[in-house]
């Protein structure tokens, strides 16, 4: 006699902030989170990511293009999945911010949602050449090894980042797609621009959206009111 199967009706729906599609997901199983704590006992970030997108390729009925799916979208996906797995609420240490005291606070991680306008974005660098900007994957930042290592400087990560989140630069004669390019050519490009014009493609990733869950935290020694703010990947996972 074959055992059973459970758990295999549980369905719920949510929309994938970027794309706007509509999808239902079921909860992880043993099997999704077996590979999840081993990736999370691994501490490599490589490994975490790619178990966070197999686990929502695996829970996601609606077939998804998982890869060009912007980082934001997959933070959001995997935290709404994980709370109908393991639950809604979790429970962290909040250090007081005046008397260093640490407190316990519960998180509604349900309640976790995208922060930021989510929109085409297009930076005017001179009077007839315009960048097209996409917001970078976690594809695409697996596939660059400085942009997920510990010890990487902070400038070379950023400057990696922006690489990955030009889309096209486009004239008035011709729009050139990056894809098309070299890397050694993208780099000298980003690198011959002017200081104004770096910073607008700066501003682009660090304004770019987030899944973010914002509470108060009142400390149990002090009484003083801290204000707890988790986002992106390392908070949520």
């Amino acid at each position: 006699m074959a055992l059973p199967r459970i758990n295999e009706s549980s369905w719920y729906e949510l929309q994938i902030p970027s794309t706007k599609q509509d999808v239902t997901f079921r909860p992880f199983l043993v099997k999704e989170q077996k590979i999840l704590l081993i990736a999370s006992e691994s501490q490599d970030k490589k490994q975490i990511i790619q178990a966070m997108m197999d686990t929502i390729t695996s829970c996601i009925r609606e077939p998804i293009k998982i890869d060009e799916l912007a980082s934001f979208d997959i933070d959001y996906l995997f935290t709404k999945i994980r709370s109908k797995s393991v639950g809604e609420t979790s429970n962290i240490i909040v250090n007081c911010t005046q008397c260093s005291h640490g407190n316990e606070a519960s998180v509604n991680v349900s309640d976790a949602a995208i922060v930021g306008d989510i929109k085409p974005s297009t930076i005017e660098l001179t009077s007839d050449i315009s960048i097209e900007m996409r917001y970078p994957t976690y594809r695409k930042m697996m596939s660059n090894s400085s942009i997920l290592s510990d010890d990487a400087d902070q400038t070379k990560v950023m400057f990696e980042i922006l690489s990955t989140c030009i889309e096209a630069v486009v004239s008035s004669e011709e729009r050139i797609s990056l894809a098309d390019e070299s890397k050694e050519e993208i780099d000298t490009f980003i690198e011959s621009l002017t200081t104004e014009q770096f910073t607008k493609i700066t501003e682009f990733v660090q304004n770019m959206p987030k899944l973010t869950y914002s509470t108060q935290v009142t400390c149990t020694e002090c009484g003083h009111v801290n204000d707890l703010t988790l986002s992106g990947l390392e908070d949520f996972f």
